[in-house]
């Protein structure tokens, strides 16, 4: 039946139109920023200001060795100047010496630290920026990819739309209707193709009298197994 073959060629674009409706789906789903570029970006930002943060406490430490050796040479310069006689006084400037090292060699040792932890988080920063830029470079890699996919999918499904179109124009409405109905009521698939004596959606075996009148083209026959109209080819 001329009917039945152009029903089925319908059904195979429609098909194909789902399939690639689907994987539209998929790719605009897959076209949006990346959580594993967000996670890299988020631990660099991370390690940038703990760095930041860092190098502020350093500098902050600098200043105050610094002011702290202005205090220790003027207090020096004092001492030896020559100009301090009284015991008392001379006492209390090599007190204050002795404290001024005690607190010149805390700031050193915290200065060190310092610079050690400087130093480990450049290391750290350089690795994750580098692992931020090998990440974002395979995601904007494979957006392309799917940019491209999305822009050839969207072209084949305006043509399946026009072709369909065209193939629905040449059938009668009550003939449409069946089609759809089945397609509907049968998870999009409303005919199945029928090879040597089976139903190739289902895979049961058609009794061999339908079987022989489907493939002459010989009325409508249902599988009896899955319900959906016989095709023979």
């Amino acid at each position: 039946m001329n009917v039945l073959r152009d029903l089925y060629q319908i059904q195979l674009a429609d098909s194909e139109r789902d399939a690639k409706i689907q994987r539209l789906a998929e790719v605009e789903a897959s076209l949006v920023p990346s959580d594993d570029v967000a996670r890299a970006k988020q631990a660099a930002v991370e390690t940038e200001q703990s760095l930041a943060q860092l190098r502020i406490q350093l500098r902050d430490l600098e200043l105050e060795i610094s002011g702290l050796n202005n205090k220790l040479q003027a207090n020096q310069d004092r001492l030896y100047s020559g100009r301090v006689r009284n015991p008392k006084e001379l006492s209390n400037l090599q007190e204050e010496a002795a404290a001024l090292r005690r607190r010149q060699s805390e700031l050193e040792d915290q200065q060190l630290e310092l610079m050690i932890a400087i130093e480990e988080d450049e290391a750290e920063f350089a690795e994750r920026r580098a692992r931020l830029l090998q990440i974002e470079t395979t995601w904007r890699e494979g957006q392309a990819s799917l940019q491209a996919e999305k822009a050839t999918l969207e072209a084949h499904l305006a043509e399946l739309e026009q072709d369909l179109n065209q193939k629905r124009a040449r059938l009668r409405a009550a003939d449409l209707a069946m089609y759809d109905d089945l397609r509907s009521s049968l998870g999009g698939v409303g005919i199945a193709l029928l090879k040597r004596g089976i139903c190739q959606v289902c895979g049961t075996d058609v009794p061999t009298g339908a079987a022989r009148a489907v493939a002459r083209g010989e009325g409508l026959y249902y599988c009896p197994t899955c319900a959906r109209l016989l095709y023979g080819g």
